[in-house]
């Protein structure tokens, strides 16, 4: 049997698309299922994937199509019709294309979040004026459609409990489950030998606190990626390769971010054996980051100062970096693979 993931897109670096992949190649690793990936459109090669199967519609959802499902209409995502058949198991695995139940029963919807939610996000909103002033009349119409479109799933899943949280509140459908985006922990490799500087991620065009970082990179060896820090030394472009290294060479990683649904950079810095400062509020990488044992959590910018400040001057205890790559690896493909698994085993039953 086939258990296919719908998606708008497959593109690198992109964390939708390699949750999907990393699913994909857990199943083919460990089941008896076969993979299929269906997509409106891909920048990723076949080749890359190795034999996963890759159905590209090459349909790409334009501007007006994007607004027309926001509004709640699912016509746009009609070339998906001749691809779902009766046979196998579909699995809708972002949330641009949820209005796709409207064209199959027994569906699953693995939440990677809420559609509408960036509309409420500021540095969004600056950037994005005219998208921002035609789509807010209609959030609230959309909340009460893409319900409905969500009512029509088998099963809902989230991918992490701050996403589950923001489905049951905006679509009224609490996730059954939660099963975090999968990581493959086997490419990431701790190391001994800690160089002293702190790693910094922003979202690439949507920085966050960088005047925090300035104040901090002031006082310590800072590099940083995403976005140009004063002080900090710049990498514009980094191979995953070399993002491996700086994650397991890094005394410790610094992220930033207010909000995220789940956030592959901390996991990833864990991965490596290196320790993660976020805060407290920002979603994903509060639930990844285990408090004082795999990073430290901050309350606000004062806090998150001094604790950056502290780390860098008197380390932490040998063992971190142990718990930090343990905690890790509960994300990684296999396990998260045989949970999503066991919770597809149960539907047939």
């Amino acid at each position: 049997m086939k258990i296919f993931f719908l998606t708008s897109r497959l593109k690198e670096r992109d964390g939708a698309s390699r949750a999907i992949i990393n699913f994909s190649k857990g199943i083919k690793q460990i089941s008896r299922y076969e993979p299929v990936i269906i997509s409106l459109s891909t920048s990723i090669g076949v080749n890359k994937l190795g034999n996963i199967e890759i159905i590209n519609i090459d349909k790409g959802l334009g501007l007006l199509s994007s607004f027309r499902i926001l509004l709640g209409s699912p016509s746009p995502l009609k070339p998906f019709k001749k691809y779902l058949h009766d046979d196998g198991i579909y699995i809708v695995a972002v949330e641009d294309i949820i209005p796709v139940s409207e064209f199959k029963d027994d569906l699953i919807y693995w939440s990677q979040g809420v559609l509408t939610s960036v509309f409420f996000w500021e540095p969004f909103i600056r950037r994005n004026k005219l998208v921002s002033a035609l789509a807010s009349p209609f959030l609230l119409y959309n909340a009460i459609k893409f319900s409905n479109f969500v009512k029509k799933y088998k099963v809902v899943l989230a991918n992490s409990k701050t996403s589950a949280v923001y489905v049951s509140l905006l679509y009224n459908r609490p996730p059954k489950a939660v099963v975090y985006p999968p990581l493959n922990t086997d490419f990431f490799k701790p190391s001994k030998n800690k160089e002293k500087f702190v790693l910094v991620f922003l979202k690439r065009g949507y920085p966050s606190h960088v005047d925090l970082l300035t104040k901090i990179a002031e006082k310590v060896k800072m590099k940083s990626i995403g976005y140009k820090i004063p002080n900090a030394e710049y990498l514009e472009r980094v191979s995953d390769e070399e993002l491996r290294d700086l994650y397991s060479s890094a005394l410790v990683t610094l992220y930033p971010i207010d909000f995220e649904y789940y956030g592959y950079i901390p996991v990833e810095s864990m991965a490596a054996g290196t320790p993660v400062i976020a805060f407290r509020y920002s979603g994903g990488p509060a639930e990844t980051i285990v408090d004082g044992e795999t990073g430290w959590l901050a309350s606000d910018e004062e806090e998150f100062y001094r604790l950056t400040i502290k780390v860098y001057n008197e380390g932490y205890p040998e063992d971190t970096s142990v718990k930090s790559r343990k905690r890790a690896e509960e994300f990684s493909i296999q396990n998260q693979t045989k949970l999503l698994l066991s919770i597809i085993e149960k539907l047939k039953a």
